[in-house]
């Protein structure tokens, strides 16, 4: 089983009796997570999956149906309640159990779609939960360096310079997330014919149980086409007017469609960071896929797999630490980009730019850099044994090395 960073941060004791909303893509690892919990606080059959329909009914027949499993002498028994925002009046069961009997037991709750989508219908859990993402699997946690990811670093520079300072991981275990992807079954087979049948049963599976379940759109055919189109759209500015033509659908339509693409976790978009940036961009997001084996492009793969890690690095500083860490990339009307910014509680923190092999760093990142408070750059590559300043606060790095 590979040791995900989250759990040292979601089931810290910092954050009290609060329950513990844990959601990201499906199959990304949020039962085991949960499952592992359990099992360490002794509690295993605490673990209720809502799909059931014996679960369903014992609650039917009794609300605090779960108390009755509590471990003799345990006295804050950790219970988990799995997908159970598919079931109707879902929050007002959990805010029930809650508040019965929220100080005698631990609430873990996991779902697959973002919960700005599942609770549309109200907050009425306000002030009961935090929320936590696990995304695919990071570099750092399939070498087993999940204790170190949790720890957010002060400064940039200092992340930069702990990195340089750090072993870098086999070329082979980066290769082989590049290959198979971030996802616990197909990257744990290693099989190629495993991973090609896991990617064509996940969308499948997604589209039909998920957001056929939790959304109102009944022409879902158009879903699967505007999926299977964006491979070749990863890493550009995305054109709805574009999409639209190609699916034959009206951009309103596609809007919906990607927004939902990315309630459930099969996508994300950056937008592009404008302050202080002249001639910039003021809309068109850049949009990536959480599973980047469905890119054949070498270069706009890689870069794929960078977002995802960074991605899943900021939602864990924030996790972790209650600082808003957020993703952009920098584009100007001249079509000079940085491909990805980190900016913490609104200020900008540490650029990225990704390449297949190393070279130096272009001067338009430069121009960047100093339009965003000259801050520290980092240029990430696929190629291994990378690790150098090219000037004070610029480094080019491996992958292998920046994300171990």
């Amino acid at each position: 089983m590979i040791t995900r960073a989250l759990a040292s941060v979601a089931f810290s004791e910092s954050w009290g009796r609060q329950m513990r909303f844990i959601c990201g893509p499906r199959q990304s690892g949020k039962t085991t997570l949960a499952k592992a919990r359990l099992r360490a606080a002794q509690c295993e059959a605490l673990y209720y999956l809502w799909d059931r329909r014996t679960v369903r009914q014992r609650y039917k027949e009794d609300e605090l149906f779960f108390t009755a499993d509590f471990p003799p002498g345990q006295t804050t028994p950790w219970v988990c309640m799995d997908e159970i925002h598919k079931y109707p009046q879902w929050k007002n069961i959990l805010k029930g159990a809650f508040d019965s009997v929220g100080d005698r037991c631990r609430f873990v709750v996991t779902g697959s779609a973002k919960l700005s989508l599942i609770r549309r219908a109200g907050d009425s859990l306000a002030g009961r939960y935090f929320t936590f993402h696990l995304l695919p699997v990071m570099l750092g946690e399939w070498i087993g360096h999940a204790a170190r990811l949790a720890d957010c670093p002060s400064s940039a520079l200092d992340f930069l310079r702990a990195q340089a300072d750090t072993s870098p991981a086999d070329q082979e275990r980066l290769e082989a997330l590049l290959r198979f992807g971030g996802f616990p079954e197909p990257l744990l087979s290693a099989n190629a014919a495993f991973q090609r049948k896991w990617a064509a049963d996940y969308i499948e599976t997604v589209i039909r149980e998920d957001i056929g379940t939790l959304t109102r759109i009944l022409d879902r055919e158009h879903l699967h086409d505007l999926y299977h189109l964006l491979p070749g759209m990863v890493g550009s500015p995305l054109s709805v007017a574009s999409l639209a033509g190609h699916v034959q659908v009206s951009p309103v339509t596609v809007k919906n469609h990607l927004r939902r693409l990315d309630d459930f976790f099969l996508t994300f978009s950056l937008r592009p960071y404008t302050r202080n940036i002249k001639r910039s961009l003021l809309k068109a997001p850049k949009l990536y896929l959480y599973d980047w084996t469905r890119i054949s492009d070498p270069a706009a793969r890689f870069e794929n797999y960078i977002a995802c890690e960074l991605v899943a690095r900021t939602k864990l500083w924030s996790d972790g630490t209650g600082q808003v860490h957020e993703l952009f990339y920098v584009r100007d009307k001249q079509k000079q980009e940085t491909d990805f910014l980190i900016v913490r509680d609104g200020v900008p923190w540490l650029l990225v730019e990704a390449k297949q092999s190393d070279r130096p760093v272009e001067s338009h990142h430069m121009v960047i850099r100093e339009a965003v408070g000259n801050i520290p750059l980092v240029q990430v590559c696929a190629q291994p044994g990378i690790c150098s300043i090219q000037r004070e606060g610029v480094y080019r790095m491996s992958a292998g090395r920046l994300l171990a």
